[in-house]
């Protein structure tokens, strides 16, 4: 191609350049993508292994915790351990009661009811006991088992 001045053949020279390097951006980004698709099938299975055994582990945790109570915590919510600590809480929760919506309509409390017909137990939580049995329900003890784990390296 005939080029009018020196600066348009040197225009069109940097826009060669410009596709070149586009063109190998887009094949590094493909060749990139199958590479990450193959990396990730060939942990999946082992990811799934272990995400079964830690939730195996966890409930094993919580189920110790449970039958062995008053031994672990000794009257304490939490327990320092080398590799980490156990905590024991008990919460006062709204009982989710059949009849709920119900009262709650008849006694004009649009607050706590959600118009899909369903009740506002998150609303629920914050009433005081008086107002829970109005509409047919009351607070329940709930014992929580949970577990924090320090920082460590592993391996």
């Amino acid at each position: 191609m005939k080029y009018r001045t020196k600066r348009h053949e040197k225009a069109d020279e940097l826009l060669t350049r410009i596709s070149e390097a586009e063109g190998l951006i887009k094949d590094d980004t493909a060749n990139m993508a199958v590479q990450i698709e193959d990396i990730k099938e060939s942990y999946e299975g082992r990811i799934a292994h272990w995400t079964r055994v830690l939730k195996g582990l966890e409930k094993d945790l919580v189920n110790l915790m449970k039958q062995n109570a008053a031994e672990i915590f000794e009257g304490e919510e939490r327990v320092e351990l080398e590799h980490g600590s156990l905590l024991f809480t008990i919460e006062e929760r709204v009982k989710k009661a059949r009849g709920v919506l119900e009262k709650l309509e008849e006694l004009g409390f649009e607050d706590a009811i959600e118009r899909s017909a369903k009740v506002k137990w998150d609303e629920l939580e914050k009433w005081p006991v008086e107002r829970l049995v109005l509409v047919g329900t009351k607070r329940k003890r709930a014992e929580n088992y949970t577990y924090e784990l320090k920082n460590q390296a592993i391996g």
